[in-house]
């Protein structure tokens, strides 16, 4: 709150703010290279001919920030006798040579390669040289910009280490600031910016954005400060509740952000261990860009599977049953069947080889559930929505022969796919209930995944619009 004193009165003006989010605690210096062309081939000696001019990699952000990655090497080759040594020797070997340029790398192709390769530290610089497009790419060449450029490094150091970073620096802004360009959908400049020497963004009030607009573009600026900072070898990243409350379009781009975080830390052989505390059910997380994750609950529901259904499923596959129970229990056709004598044999409810009659129970346990009741099946719902899934599109299909099909094929999703390619409209929720019925049909001693599943109020109501 900002006070003021008029006419000896305090007058407070009270605002909602959030406190600037810092990216980069200290700029760095702006320092350009001094790399010389024509200086490097003098130090080479009397062939230096055979170099590249490399003024165009100090352009190369990316290539400059996998080099700072690395720079580890280049010291290494500064500081090692026996590295400065191999790379004399070869120089020596190279300016003895005549021919042109082409010819002598051609010769260092041929009689250089094994020598080179086995040049630690050289060796690393030359295979990220390989990774860019820089107009050439020989094996040659690229352990000769190695060389240059480790001459260069040598030279100075601190000037180099310098540049590279005002460089990545520049980058890293770039990025930043065409990362909030793409999420800015308010009026309101929300951008990095550069402020008593540090990059950082700026939030404005709550009366000039929304609270989804400011919880998305503080969770974009904390997760790059975090990618920035999360830079020792096992770190923890811990999200409360943001993605809850995130529209769908939000929710899966702050998703893609998150996941490209943890790849990078992957790529880098970092443990990266991001925890997401949420009200949303956890597997529908599977739908965008998560694929794999570890479920805990803070509040377990207990499932109530009848005993002869958890008996039924874990013996679909007893070939006595197999190919009937799939088609006729679990899979939606229009006539029944009864094959009780095979479920007599294997001990299953008796009643139940009547298609029929197991389709009565389902059903039954499918209308406790859509009027709210809390002692269901849950297994039982995941049959019955698959099943009416199933009936809904087969009873729009006009063709004899096109409805056989669909019978006849494996597996929900492929009678939907079929359908669509006859012409057939298919809703998409219907696809996105397969984490239901698909995960609620084969046994797995999974019963509080799918009671969870089922509590979901955007699932329920999901289901409950099939009928």
């Amino acid at each position: 709150a900002k006070k003021r004193k008029i006419n000896g009165h305090t007058i407070s003006s009270a605002s909602l703010e959030t406190s600037p989010i810092i990216l980069v605690n200290r700029i760095p210096a702006n320092q350009a290279f001094d790399y010389s062309f024509n200086t490097q081939r003098r130090n080479f000696g009397e062939n230096g001919k055979v170099l590249r001019n490399l003024t165009n990699i100090f352009e190369n952000r990316f290539f400059l920030k996998e080099l700072q990655d690395n720079i580890i090497y280049l010291t290494r080759i500064s500081r090692g006798v026996r590295i400065q040594q191999r790379i004399e020797s070869f120089k020596t070997r190279v300016n003895a040579r005549t021919g042109n340029a082409s010819e002598i790398r051609t010769w260092i192709l041929n009689n250089e390669l094994d020598f080179l390769t086995h040049t630690s530290n050289l060796r690393e610089i030359a295979e990220i040289f390989y990774k860019y497009d820089f107009g050439y790419n020989s094996d040659a060449d690229n352990y000769l910009n190695a060389i240059q450029l480790s001459t260069y490094f040598h030279a100075n150091q601190a000037l180099f280490k310098a540049a590279i970073s005002r460089k990545i620096y520049d980058l890293g802004k770039d990025i930043y600031r065409q990362l909030f360009k793409d999420f800015n959908t308010s009026w309101k400049s929300f951008r990095p910016v550069e402020k008593n020497n540090q990059l950082l963004v700026e939030i404005p009030q709550t009366n000039f954005i929304s609270n989804g607009q400011r919880d998305v573009m503080c969770f974009i600026a904390l997760l790059k400060k975090a990618e920035i900072e999360l830079s020792k070898p096992n770190s923890i990243l811990i999200i409360d509740e943001i993605f809850d409350y995130l529209d769908d379009a939000n929710l899966v781009a702050t998703q893609f952000y998150l996941t490209q975080l943890i790849k990078k830390k992957k790529s880098e052989n970092k443990k990266f261990y991001p925890i997401i505390l949420t009200h949303l059910n956890p597997y529908f997380f599977k739908n965008f860009v998560f694929s794999k994750q570890k479920v805990y609950y803070l509040d377990k529901m207990e499932a109530k599977i009848n005993g002869h259904l958890k008996k039924l499923l874990e013996n679909r596959d007893n070939l006595l049953i197999k190919n009937n129970v799939s088609k006729y229990h679990l899979h939606f056709q229009p006539t029944p069947i009864n094959i009780r004598p095979d479920f007599e044999v294997l001990n299953l409810k008796a009643t139940w080889g009547d298609s029929s009659v197991f389709d009565t129970y389902i059903n039954a346990e499918f209308e406790k559930y859509k009027n709210g009741e809390k002692e269901y099946d849950p297994f039982a719902i995941c049959c019955s929505v698959r099943k009416k899934v199933e009936k809904k599109i087969y009873d729009k299909i006009e063709s004899a022969s096109y409805k056989q099909e669909f019978l006849d094929k494996h597996q929900t999703p492929n009678k939907l796919k079929y359908a669509e390619e006859r012409g057939i409209e298919v809703p998409e929720t219907f696809y996105l209930l397969g984490i239901i019925y698909n995960d609620g049909l084969h046994w797995k001693d999974n019963e509080s995944a799918i009671a969870n599943k089922l509590e979901n109020l955007t699932i329920r109501k999901m289901i409950q619009e099939i009928d």
